[in-house]
This record gives C-alpha cells, structure tokens and sequence, in this order.
C-alpha cells in the first residue's frame, strides 16, 4: 500500500520509537495507547476503519519527525476528551498535568452553539492559537491530525473533500510553513492540489515523471561534477542530495508567474549540506565557477532568515544539455532547523532553547490580534492575511531589521516597532526623504518614524494598512475612542439639559441617580451616558426620571459650544457651519449628526420620527469645519491656481476639488474648503467674486 493508505499499527510506532526513546517512555507510549484503545473501541472512521488507527498514524507522522514523550502520547491520546468519556483529570493522572493540557488544547470545542459552520470553525480555530501561545506542541499535533485526515479523505463525499481541502490550505499548510515543519507542509499542499484540482495534478505529475525520467542521467552526472568539485576545493564532508519539484510547487509558480511548463526553471534542484556558515559562501563560489548562474536569481536567506527561521543559499545555474537546476546550500544547523522548524524544540537530540523562538513574533502578534478581534471569525479573517507573506526586510534608524509581508506600508512598519508608535504615526523619512504613511516599502530601505502626540488612527487608515497586526491595533483604537466620545456626547446633552432648564445638579441626590440607573437598566453613570450618545435614552427620559412631582420635560434645544472630542458629525448633504441655523440628529451609530435646517434629508429622517435637537451654536474660534462651494471660471491658464491662493491667502484650504466642463468658455469648480464660521465663508466669497475671471460663487 501506498504511504498515505498504509495502516499503522503499535509494533510499527514502537519500533520508531525503540531507535531513540528510553524503553521507559516506550512503555508509557504503549500504555497511552491501550487506553486510547478502549477509550475509542467500537468508533469507526467514514473508511470503516477503525478509530484508533487515527490517533496511532497522528502519533508516527510525529515519530518520523522524532519529537519527544509528551508530543507522541498526546498524540495518542488527542481525541480521548473530545470523542469519549475519559476526562482531563484521568490524563492528568496517568501521564502528568503537561501532557493533560497538550490534549485539552487539542480537543475542539463542544457544547457550544454556533450560527454557521464558519463561526464554529473560527471558534475553533481561535481556541487554538491560544493553547498554542502556552503549548506550541497543540498546533504540531493538529497539524498531524490534519494531515491524517488529508491522507484519508477519499472516503469523503466530493463537497466535504473540497471544503476540507480549502480550509486546510488556506490555514493549515500556512501555519506548517510558518512554523518551519517542512516536511508536513509540502505534503498538504500537494494533497490539497491533487483533490482541489486532480486533472491538473494529474497532468503536471506526468510531465515532471517524463521529463526527469528523459534526463536521469544528465541530473546524476551534475550530482558527482557538484560532488568532485567541492571536494577539490577542501570541502570533503559535503552532503550533496537531489530532488525534483513537486507538482503543486511547480503549478503556483506557473499561476503567478503566468509562465508555461517548459518556462519553470528550477525544475530540478540540489541540496548541499556544509558545516557552518563560512563554509555556505564558500560552496557558493566553487559553484558559481563551476557553472554560470542566472543574474537575479540568488537569494540570500542565510544573512536575512525567513520569517519561521529557514536559513539557506538559493541560486539557479545554467547547467548541461540547457538544463537550469537550482541549488541550495546550507549547514547542518540550518538544515536541521528547515527540517523541523518549531518542532527543532521537542527533538529528541535537542538541548536548545533557541529553536522554540522561531515562531514567538509571529506568535505573539497572533496574540495581539486576538485581543482586538470582535468575533473569532475576525480573527480568522485577519490572520489568514498574515498567513501569506512574501518577505519585504527594511532597516530601523538603528540599524534593526524589521520584516514585513509584500506590499507592507509605512504604517505597517509603525505598527511592527510599537503600538503606540503605530497610533501617533503622522508620516515617515524612507532613506531620508519625507514619505506618506501610506507608502508602500521595498527590501533595503530604511525607515524612520515621524510621530505627533496630537496624531490618532482614522478609519481611512484600515484601507493603507496590510498587517493583521497594524489593522486589529487601528480597529482597537477606533472602537475605543468611539466609545469614549458617545460618552462625552451623552454626558455634554444631559448636562446641557440640565442647565439649560435651570435644573440644581448639586441638589440631586446619589440616590434619586442610583434609582433613575436601576430604572433605565443601566449599569453605571458612563453606561447611561453611551446609551444617551447612541440615542437608546432619551435626555427627556433622563430628566423626568430626576425630578419630583408631575412636571413632564421634552428637551428640545441644546448649546453647543465646542464639537472637539465628540461624537458629533457633520452631514455631507448640506455641510452645516457655525452661524446656519441647524439642527442635530441623535443615532444610534455615529452619535449626533448635525444639518442645516432647510436640509431635505433633515426634514425626511424628522418625519420618521428620529430624535431630534434644535442647536444653538456657538463654535470655537480653534475650530474649522468643512462646506461645500461651486465656482464658474473662464476657461483660462492658471485660473485653478488664482482660485487656490485666494482660498489658501483667507487662512483657508482646498479639502476637495472637481472640475466640470460647463461649455467652451467656462467651467465648473466644486470645492470643499474649511471655514471657521459663515462670516469667514462670506468673506471667501466675496473675495473670489472679485476676480475678473470668475463669473460666480454659489454655496451648495
């Protein structure tokens, strides 16, 4: 039988194990498994099997890997708190409270209610990146228990195959990537291709078969060249191994290279194993001499490590017959960690601590984001973006690398140096000259931040942004200040209530409060606030709640003085300003929302029996706010910018422009400009009428 239909038994498992486990820890293994036995007797799989074999071929992908005690009997045993009745406690028991919380981090969620399978499996999903922040092994086990499951899956229906495919490479075989376990996420992506597309991989599958087969020889005489070579050049313990590419690998580079079968280049590919780091750029240069390589095609992953640790020398030569091969070189340390990545950590020959911080960046950013997250589904959404990065390396004022996923931003690079810096953001220096946040940044560049303690994320911010990290942190923000301005939007209109009716705070006793936030379901001061900023509470209710006796108040008018700092908005239909009569719109959404008082769309939302508030508007002279204008221009060089320096002379600026062909002769301009109230709009007016070329001012 084939590898992924092969049965595994426990004399097989044990027989791996025996090569580098104390008998002890073999002895245990085998005493996990007779409870997992029997735990699971008369479970079968959809194939018939039955279900114990599961957990045994989980436990031996993780013995071909040679990871310790505790990974292989969790293994075993990672099912048992889902699927039966064996309980934490009893684990816990038998094998120690390590490995009782490696299988509790494995089991999926149960008891729960979920509207869609899509938030159950972000749910899920979720649960595990935060077992995996205390246990990485949670995540090496799941990975396993996937590629089991992919390995079996012909005894699924076609739609189940198909959904199981896409979700394992969009998540799973990324996460295998990203964590370094090589060996797990090659064959799960060419699993997910062959059922996702089997004429395609059944197509590539014969051509690499046939063209190898046509050039055996060729491809073993560069081996022993390659091997001759170095061993010349005093580079006797090289290990020089050859492989072809595998049929999902050559068909992404096909899709996004949009190139033809016979355009692949590193179709074939030598592996050349050294002993340190000197020794990796002095195999690179015998080779080099050896045969030519292709300009562009060397990459350096020694000196700039991918994000799950891999380190390596990548270069595509011209080799014999017109043959292109690509070779990567690499010590025994390096190869050793691209084996196994994370899972370098629980090997049986580890020591080291070093290998378990591979992933502790990205991990802990994962961490971040789930914080932020609103729903699990969120989180599924953004770490999937993180799940797909082409490197892009770009340097700190200090000299620190700072790596970041293709198309990384100025903000994303903010975001990656500190949170805080991220939200005080205001533009950046990229190799010392002044560059835009939204920016997009190259591998070599360097970057500085330029930060204003008055700068706060905008909405705006989650369009430039790439990173799950910098959009969950500016999600975060926005949702905050949110929340903190509707409570000084309620807390500014009952108070202006108040005085407004001449009504003594002071004379309000904490009682008669307490009794008015039990009345209307409210769980503290601040939360009747929210509730009065999102218009859930009418102020009237509030105040007839407050007084004594049968006197009813319907708040009807309002002061406003300043709008900084509150949930306050303008409306775009009619641009109101200090000085237009206005009234305000209390929403649920967005807090109050102020219109002119002639607005069509106001006089609309009143009729439907919106909350509304006559304003009394006293702005502040530090504010400006937006308004909109139509100017009619000669058609005649250098009129835009005549209209700009006045505008821009009046202490005003140009926000928006659009420019109308009106006729021959004259156009059309559409601007929206800041003022500080409508005298300062008149004066701008008036000064623009005075220009020869315009022929009219119109406020929209």
């Amino acid at each position: 039988m084939s590898k992924i239909h092969q049965r595994v038994l426990i004399s097989d498992l044990c027989e791996i194990l025996d090569l580098y486990m104390p008998k002890s820890q073999v002895e245990k293994v085998y005493q996990a498994y007779i409870i997992a036995a029997t735990a699971h007797d008369g479970q079968y799989r959809k194939s018939g099997e039955a279900y114990v074999f599961h957990p045994l071929s989980v436990a031996m992908i993780l013995a071909d890997l040679q990871l310790d005690y505790y990974c292989i009997v969790a293994a075993l045993l990672h099912d048992c708190i889902e699927d039966t009745s064996v309980t934490y406690e009893e684990i816990k028991l038998d094998f120690g409270s390590e490995i009782a919380h490696i299988v509790e981090g494995v089991s999926k969620l149960t008891g729960l209610e979920f509207h869609t399978t899509i938030d159950r499996q972000a749910q899920n999903f979720r649960k595990l990146f935060l077992a995996m922040s205390d246990d990485m092994r949670v995540m090496i086990i799941k990975l396993a228990d996937r590629l089991h499951n992919m390995r079996t899956l012909d005894s699924m229906q076609r739609d189940k195959q198909l959904r199981i495919a896409k979700e394992t490479v969009e998540i799973h075989a990324p996460i295998a990537r990203r964590l370094g376990l090589n060996s797990i996420r090659v064959e799960l992506d060419n699993l997910c291709f062959a059922i996702i597309h089997p004429f395609r991989h059944k197509v590539l599958a014969s051509q690499i078969k046939k063209q190898y087969g046509n050039r055996t020889k060729v491809l073993k005489r560069i081996q022993d060249q390659l091997n001759t070579r170095l061993m010349k050049e005093e580079l006797p313990e090289v290990d020089i191994s050859g492989r072809r590419k595998q049929p999902c690998s050559i068909y992404k580079k096909m899709k996004n290279k949009n190139l033809k079968f016979n355009q692949v280049l590193d179709m074939y590919a030598f592996r050349v194993i050294v002993d340190d780091v000197a020794q990796c750029y002095q195999a690179l240069g015998v080779i080099h001499n050896l045969y030519k390589p292709l300009p562009g095609k060397f990459k350096d992953y020694v000196a700039l490590p991918k994000s799950n640790g891999y380190q390596s020398l990548h270069t595509i030569l011209f080799g014999p017959n017109k043959i292109f091969i690509e070779v990567q070189i690499r010590s025994k340390d390096m190869h050793f960690v691209s084996e196994y990545g994370i899972a370098a950590h629980w090997h049986y020959k580890s020591d080291s601590s070093d290998s378990s911080e591979l992933a502790n960046n990205w991990l802990g950013s994962l961490l971040d984001i789930q914080q932020n997250s609103g729903t699990s589904v969120e989180f599924l959404e953004e770490t999937k973006n993180d799940l797909f990065p082409s490197e892009v390396f770009v340097f700190t004022p200090g000299g620190d690398i700072i790596q970041l996923p293709y198309r990384a931003t100025v903000l994303d690079f903010a975001y990656m140096v500190h949170t805080n810096i991220g939200h005080k953001t205001i533009k950046a220096k990229i190799d010392q000259v002044s560059a835009p946040i939204s920016t997009h940044l190259h591998s070599g560049q360097t970057v500085e931040i330029i930060t204003d303690d008055q700068a706060k994320p905008h909405s705006s911010w989650l369009q430039m942004a790439v990173t799950a990290k910098a959009k969950s942190a500016i999600k975060a923000h926005l949702k905050s200040q949110s929340a903190s301005e509707l409570i000084q939007l309620g807390e500014y209109l009952l108070s202006n209530a108040l005085d407004y009716l001449t009504v003594d705070v002071e004379a309000i006793s904490d009682e008669k409060w307490q009794t008015c936030l039990n009345e209307l379901g409210c769980d503290s001061l601040e939360d009747m606030h929210l509730r009065i900023g999102l218009s859930e509470i009418l102020v009237s209710v509030v105040l007839n709640k407050l007084q004594d006796g049968d006197k009813q108040y319907e708040v009807q008018n309002i002061r406003i003085n300043s709008t900084r700092d509150k949930a306050i908005n303008f409306a775009h239909c009619c641009y109101p300003i200090p000085g237009d009569k206005v009234s305000g719109i209390l929403t649920n959404s967005k807090g109050m929302v102020m219109h002119r008082s002639n607005c069509p769309n106001l006089i609309r939302l009143k009729s439907k029996q919106a909350q509304s508030l006559t304003i009394d508007w006293q702005n502040d002279k530090n504010e400006s706010f937006d308004v909109k204008v139509s100017i009619d221009v000669d058609n005649q060089r250098g009129a835009l910018a005549s209209v700009a320096n006045m505008v821009s002379k009046l202490e005003s600026n140009i926000e928006h422009i659009a420019v109308q062909e009106k006729d021959n002769s004259l156009k059309s301009l559409d601007l929206v400009i800041n003022v500080k109230d409508s005298r300062h709009l008149y004066e701008i007016t008036e000064s623009l009428k005075a220009l020869k070329f315009i022929q009219g001012v119109r406020r929209i």
